[in-house]
């Protein structure tokens, strides 16, 4: 039987700044024992969530910017997600779309509206890897630094749970 803590009262924008701030602390301890045995230069990769295959890795500047976007499902309008590179780690700074709808973020960051689309900037989240389950139906497109040709992603396993992620 799994047991499920009880609820903590918080709102969800204090659970994710508690939850992300440690997980970000834990992942920056992890990254600066790398660097004191002189692992000086990182990678972006673009890997299998479960086997860990390598498909893509492009070398990893820090403040370097990533966006990951596709085709809602439903609403076949593009979502994109930005997130801003580190050793560290990933930091979800900016996402646009569309239309606003169940399960749109509600509480983070600023949003306004830009060519008839919504943009929500200062989330400042942040996330070990970006993780998806790739398909080629949604016209997903993976930027670093505006440039979607580094890691292209009709060459990436179709219907397989993928992942961005610092190394």
């Amino acid at each position: 039987m799994t047991h499920y803590p009880e609820p903590l009262g918080l709102s969800r924008r204090l659970l994710l700044r508690r939850t992300g701030v440690a997980a970000a602390a834990a992942l920056g301890a992890a990254v600066t024992g790398c660097t004191a045995v002189g692992l000086t230069r990182g990678q972006l990769v673009c890997r299998h969530q479960r086997t860990e295959e390598v498909y893509a890795q492009v070398p990893l500047e820090s403040g370097m910017l990533l966006t990951h976007s596709w085709l809602h499902s439903i609403e076949r309008t593009r979502w994109t997600d930005t997130y801003r590179c580190d050793r560290g780690g990933l930091t979800l700074i900016r996402t646009e779309f569309e239309s606003y709808g169940a399960g749109m973020p509600m509480d983070e960051g600023e949003v306004r509206i830009e060519d008839g689309r919504v943009v929500i900037t200062e989330i400042d989240r942040p996330f070990e890897a970006v993780r998806w389950i790739h398909s080629h139906d949604v016209d997903y497109r993976i930027g670093i630094d505006g440039d979607e040709s580094l890691i292209e992603a009709e060459s990436l396993p179709h219907r397989e749970p993928l992942e961005l992620r610092p190394l």
